[in-house]
Protein backbone atom coordinates (compact mmCIF):
# COMPACT_ATOMS: atom_id res chain seq x y z
CA UNK A 1 0.00 0.00 0.00
CA UNK A 2 1.24 3.48 -0.82
CA UNK A 3 2.01 6.17 1.74
CA UNK A 4 -0.86 8.66 1.95
CA UNK A 5 -0.19 12.23 0.92
CA UNK A 6 -2.04 15.25 2.27
CA UNK A 7 -3.03 18.24 0.13
CA UNK A 8 -1.77 21.65 1.16
CA UNK A 9 -2.66 24.96 -0.53
CA UNK A 10 -0.38 25.69 -3.44
CA UNK A 11 0.33 22.02 -4.22
CA UNK A 12 0.64 21.05 -7.86
CA UNK A 13 -2.33 18.79 -8.51
CA UNK A 14 -2.05 15.95 -11.00
CA UNK A 15 -4.96 15.04 -13.26
CA UNK A 16 -5.66 12.29 -12.51
CA UNK A 17 -4.38 11.91 -8.96
CA UNK A 18 -2.12 8.90 -8.44
CA UNK A 19 -2.69 8.21 -4.75
CA UNK A 20 -3.08 4.46 -4.34
CA UNK A 21 -1.14 1.32 -5.25
CA UNK A 22 -1.42 -2.19 -3.87
CA UNK A 23 -0.96 -5.86 -4.70
CA UNK A 24 -3.81 -8.32 -5.29
CA UNK A 25 -4.00 -10.04 -1.90
CA UNK A 26 -4.46 -13.84 -1.63
CA UNK A 27 -7.90 -13.36 -0.02
CA UNK A 28 -8.96 -11.26 -3.05
CA UNK A 29 -8.79 -14.16 -5.51
CA UNK A 30 -11.23 -16.93 -6.37
CA UNK A 31 -10.73 -20.59 -7.24
CA UNK A 32 -9.39 -19.54 -10.69
CA UNK A 33 -6.80 -17.25 -9.08
CA UNK A 34 -8.67 -14.26 -10.59
CA UNK A 35 -9.45 -11.21 -8.51
CA UNK A 36 -13.09 -11.45 -7.40
CA UNK A 37 -15.79 -8.90 -8.25
CA UNK A 38 -15.92 -7.75 -4.64
CA UNK A 39 -12.14 -7.29 -4.53
CA UNK A 40 -12.27 -4.76 -7.36
CA UNK A 41 -14.63 -2.69 -5.22
CA UNK A 42 -12.35 -3.21 -2.22
CA UNK A 43 -9.36 -1.85 -4.15
CA UNK A 44 -11.43 1.08 -5.42
CA UNK A 45 -12.60 1.71 -1.85
CA UNK A 46 -9.00 1.91 -0.68
CA UNK A 47 -8.41 4.33 -3.57
CA UNK A 48 -11.25 6.49 -2.23
CA UNK A 49 -9.72 6.31 1.24
CA UNK A 50 -6.42 7.57 -0.21
CA UNK A 51 -8.33 10.51 -1.70
CA UNK A 52 -10.03 11.14 1.65
CA UNK A 53 -6.65 11.24 3.39
CA UNK A 54 -5.36 13.60 0.70
CA UNK A 55 -8.23 16.07 1.20
CA UNK A 56 -8.12 15.98 5.01
CA UNK A 57 -10.96 13.54 5.70
CA UNK A 58 -8.88 11.69 8.28
CA UNK A 59 -9.48 9.95 11.63
CA UNK A 60 -9.97 13.29 13.42
CA UNK A 61 -12.47 14.46 10.81
CA UNK A 62 -14.50 11.26 11.21
CA UNK A 63 -14.19 11.31 15.01
CA UNK A 64 -15.80 14.77 14.85
CA UNK A 65 -18.77 13.10 13.15
CA UNK A 66 -18.22 13.78 9.43
CA UNK A 67 -17.59 11.44 6.55
CA UNK A 68 -18.42 10.66 2.93
CA UNK A 69 -20.87 7.85 2.24
CA UNK A 70 -21.13 6.20 -1.15
CA UNK A 71 -24.57 6.69 -2.67
CA UNK A 72 -24.01 4.97 -6.02
CA UNK A 73 -21.28 2.94 -7.72
CA UNK A 74 -20.89 1.69 -11.29
CA UNK A 75 -18.01 -0.73 -11.95
CA UNK A 76 -16.80 -1.76 -15.39
CA UNK A 77 -14.67 -4.91 -15.43
CA UNK A 78 -12.40 -4.89 -18.48
CA UNK A 79 -9.52 -7.28 -17.79
CA UNK A 80 -8.70 -10.00 -15.32
CA UNK A 81 -5.93 -9.72 -12.80
CA UNK A 82 -4.42 -12.37 -10.60
CA UNK A 83 -3.11 -13.00 -7.13
CA UNK A 84 0.09 -11.04 -6.52
CA UNK A 85 -0.44 -8.61 -9.41
CA UNK A 86 0.51 -5.00 -8.63
CA UNK A 87 -2.33 -2.48 -9.04
CA UNK A 88 -2.45 1.29 -9.45
CA UNK A 89 -5.66 3.27 -8.95
CA UNK A 90 -5.91 6.76 -10.46
CA UNK A 91 -8.60 9.18 -9.29
CA UNK A 92 -10.38 11.98 -11.12
CA UNK A 93 -12.77 14.35 -9.34
CA UNK A 94 -15.58 14.81 -11.88
CA UNK A 95 -17.59 17.30 -9.83
CA UNK A 96 -18.17 18.57 -6.31
CA UNK A 97 -20.81 20.76 -4.71
CA UNK A 98 -21.56 21.67 -1.11
CA UNK A 99 -22.69 18.11 -0.17
CA UNK A 100 -21.73 15.74 -3.00
CA UNK A 101 -18.59 14.36 -4.58
CA UNK A 102 -18.64 12.71 -8.03
CA UNK A 103 -15.47 10.76 -8.78
CA UNK A 104 -13.99 8.25 -11.18
CA UNK A 105 -11.27 5.69 -10.47
CA UNK A 106 -9.29 3.80 -13.09
CA UNK A 107 -7.43 0.63 -12.10
CA UNK A 108 -4.29 -0.32 -14.00
CA UNK A 109 -1.93 -3.25 -13.81
CA UNK A 110 1.04 -1.79 -11.93
CA UNK A 111 3.66 -3.32 -14.21
CA UNK A 112 2.13 -3.45 -17.71
CA UNK A 113 -0.06 -0.35 -17.40
CA UNK A 114 -3.03 -2.27 -18.84
CA UNK A 115 -6.38 -0.75 -17.87
CA UNK A 116 -8.25 -3.34 -15.82
CA UNK A 117 -11.37 -1.68 -14.50
CA UNK A 118 -13.10 1.63 -13.82
CA UNK A 119 -15.64 2.85 -11.33
CA UNK A 120 -17.77 5.95 -11.20
CA UNK A 121 -19.11 6.93 -7.80
CA UNK A 122 -21.38 9.51 -6.23
CA UNK A 123 -20.67 10.22 -2.58
CA UNK A 124 -22.62 12.29 -0.09
CA UNK A 125 -21.07 14.16 2.82
CA UNK A 126 -22.77 13.11 6.06
CA UNK A 127 -23.08 14.31 9.63
CA UNK A 128 -22.84 10.89 11.25
CA UNK A 129 -24.29 12.16 14.54
CA UNK A 130 -27.48 13.33 12.80
CA UNK A 131 -27.50 10.56 10.20
CA UNK A 132 -28.11 12.93 7.31
CA UNK A 133 -26.35 14.78 4.52
CA UNK A 134 -24.60 18.02 5.44
CA UNK A 135 -22.22 20.54 3.92
CA UNK A 136 -18.61 19.51 3.41
CA UNK A 137 -16.49 21.24 6.05
CA UNK A 138 -14.42 24.21 4.80
CA UNK A 139 -10.89 22.73 4.84
CA UNK A 140 -11.95 19.57 3.01
CA UNK A 141 -14.12 21.58 0.60
CA UNK A 142 -11.17 23.87 -0.15
CA UNK A 143 -9.04 20.84 -1.05
CA UNK A 144 -11.78 19.34 -3.24
CA UNK A 145 -12.35 22.67 -5.00
CA UNK A 146 -8.63 22.97 -5.74
CA UNK A 147 -8.56 19.45 -7.18
CA UNK A 148 -11.72 20.02 -9.21
CA UNK A 149 -10.33 23.29 -10.61
CA UNK A 150 -7.62 21.16 -12.24
CA UNK A 151 -9.63 18.01 -12.97
CA UNK A 152 -12.50 19.84 -14.72
CA UNK A 153 -10.09 20.43 -17.63
CA UNK A 154 -8.90 16.82 -17.85
CA UNK A 155 -10.31 14.55 -20.55
CA UNK A 156 -13.54 12.98 -19.31
CA UNK A 157 -13.36 9.17 -19.14
CA UNK A 158 -15.45 7.56 -21.87
CA UNK A 159 -17.49 5.49 -19.42
CA UNK A 160 -18.74 8.38 -17.25
CA UNK A 161 -22.52 8.40 -17.12
CA UNK A 162 -22.70 4.96 -18.68
CA UNK A 163 -26.16 3.42 -18.62
CA UNK A 164 -26.57 -0.29 -18.08
CA UNK A 165 -29.10 -1.90 -20.41
CA UNK A 166 -29.40 -4.51 -23.12
CA UNK A 167 -29.12 -2.79 -26.47
CA UNK A 168 -31.42 -4.40 -29.03
CA UNK A 169 -30.43 -4.45 -32.69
Amino acid sequence: MSTPRVWTPGDTIAAPLELYTCVVEPEWVDYNNHMTEAAYLTAFGWGSDALFTYIGDNDAYRAAGHSFYTAETHIVYERECYGGDPLKVDTLVLDVDHKRLHLHHTMYHGTTGTRLSTTEQMLVHVDMNLGKACEILPDVKRALDAIFDVHRHAPRPDDVGRVMKIRRK
